[in-house]
Formats: C-alpha cells, sequence, structure tokens
C-alpha cells in the first residue's frame, strides 16, 4: 500500500515491549518504500521523525465498537506512553476503569476504557479482529 503525504498511520515499534507496540503519526514524505513519519511523542506535542521500511506502517485502525464489557482474560491493546501496546485485563473496576498488564510485564495500570482497543491486524489490505469481540 502506498501512504500520501499527511495520511494517518501507525508505526510498528519492536524495541518497547516483547511484542513491540503502535506509535500514531503522520506521513511526512516517502517514495513507495520508505517513508518519514512525524510521531507525537509527549504531553507537549513533541516529536520524532522516523524513517522506517513500509512494510513497518500501516493505516490507523478503525474503531470497533465492543458489543459487551472487557471482562478478565481479554487480550487488548493499552494506550501507554503514545503507543498502543498488547495487554491483558486483569480486572473490572467502577467508573469504566479496569486493571491491565502489559504482556512481558508484571506492571498493573488503571486505565480508562477509551485508553483499551481491541487488537486488529492488517492483513492483505484488510483488518482483521485478532481475538474475541
Amino acid at each position: 500500500m502506498r501512504y500520501k503525504k499527511g495520511s494517518e498511520v501507525e508505526v510498528f515499534c519492536k524495541d518497547e515491549v516483547p511484542s513491540g507496540s503502535w506509535r500514531c503519526g503522520q506521513v511526512i514524505c516517502g517514495n513507495g518504500h520508505h517513508y518519514t513519519i512525524r510521531c507525537i511523542i509527549g504531553a507537549k506535542d513533541e516529536a520524532i521523525f522516523e524513517r522506517v521500511s513500509r512494510k513497518s506502517i500501516r493505516p490507523c485502525p478503525p474503531v470497533v465498537h465492543v458489543s459487551r464489557s472487557w471482562m478478565p482474560g481479554d487480550v487488548v491493546e493499552m494506550l501507554h506512553n503514545y503507543s498502543w501496546k498488547m495487554a491483558t485485563v486483569s480486572k473490572v473496576l467502577k467508573g469504566n476503569h479496569f486493571l491491565v498488564r502489559l504482556v512481558g510485564s508484571s506492571n498493573e495500570f488503571k486505565v480508562h476504557k477509551f485508553d483499551i482497543r481491541l487488537r486488529q491486524s492488517w492483513m492483505d489490505g484488510k483488518w482483521i479482529v485478532v481475538g474475541k469481540v
């Protein structure tokens, strides 16, 4: 897939956690094989610029509305340090909050439902849900 200047994408970062993470960014330029992506990395809109292979980027996944609430044991993606990382729901809390544990870590985080999303994979130009809905 070719991306145009200004396209919103996600960049795969393999070094943050064992399963990698997806950082949101915007295409600055590219030639179809490599792209320069601007990624926000801080609360004050601090940005980094990365030159990455097209194999390391994907379009931003669509929002999928889950018909039920998350349950302990569900594998999700959690927004943590400006990247989406694979996590497991540990406990359902009050007020649309959950305790989740990053895969490969023993640390648990209290997160709001807006900081959790369904895992999806970009394959052959289509979004595929990973796990249960």
